[in-house]
């Protein structure tokens, strides 16, 4: 899906299609007020709008201040070579950049935006097992609102709710059976020294080739041909 923002209304009156209210109402479900968009920044940012169609934004700014960075230990889990070879690289990193430890503190603000835009806002929530889409394109002008329409709305059908379930189910059995596969195999007394001889082998030999394109491409770079 990738990334996206959201879009918060607040208090600000949607056309609500006829078929979709009533099918909310009826299953005891609000009229949606938190959208989604991939028009704008697509960087998981949040705006807000209020009744009166202003636009505001969550940012993220410095407060001046340094925190130290702890990063995701993904080595873990890993054979021993492997960490190994991590905790070397982070050695080598600590010594070229010895305060990369450290990085800006944020603070999350909101602020009036001045966004002149044009953007799709989307909703597409599940209510008693069928799906409810919501589509408005808004028209932003200096941050405030300027007209938004409905542009999409549907119901997933209830044979295709019931297909869609179907191949959930199916899709998680298939999931749980190889799911179990593996617990057993790594139940096996041989499982330890495979894992600490073939994943290690299939690690360093990806890195080789890796490394080796990487060389050929870099002499590579400036060949203009003979």
């Amino acid at each position: 899906m990738g990334l996206f923002d959201t879009v918060v209304i607040e208090g600000l009156k949607l056309k609500e299609p006829k078929e979709i209210s009533s099918y909310l109402k009826k299953n005891n479900a609000e009229f949606p007020t938190e959208f989604q968009t991939k028009d704008l920044a697509n960087a998981l940012l949040t705006f807000k709008i209020d009744k009166k169609g202003q636009i505001f934004e969550e940012l993220k700014e410095p407060t001046g201040k340094k925190v130290p960075y702890t990063p995701f230990n993904f080595t873990q889990d890993r054979p021993f070579l492997e960490k190994l070879y991590y905790k070397f690289q982070d050695y080598k990193l600590d010594k070229k950049y010895p305060n990369s430890r450290y990085i800006n503190d944020y603070k999350t603000v909101i602020k009036k935006s001045s966004l002149t835009e044009t953007f799709d806002i989307y909703s597409f929530e599940e209510v008693e097992g069928r799906y409810v889409e919501l589509t408005y394109t808004v028209t932003a002008v200096k941050g405030k609102v300027a007209n938004i329409k409905l542009k999409k709305h549907d119901i997933e059908s209830e044979k295709s709710a019931l297909d869609r379930k179907k191949d959930q189910e199916e899709f998680e059995k298939n999931i749980s059976i190889e799911f179990q596969k593996q617990k057993e195999f790594r139940s096996k007394w041989y499982y330890p020294l495979i894992r600490e001889t073939y994943n290690p082998f299939v690690f360093f030999s990806r890195k080789i080739i890796q490394s080796a394109c990487d060389l050929v491409t870099r002499n590579l770079v400036h060949w203009r041909g003979v």
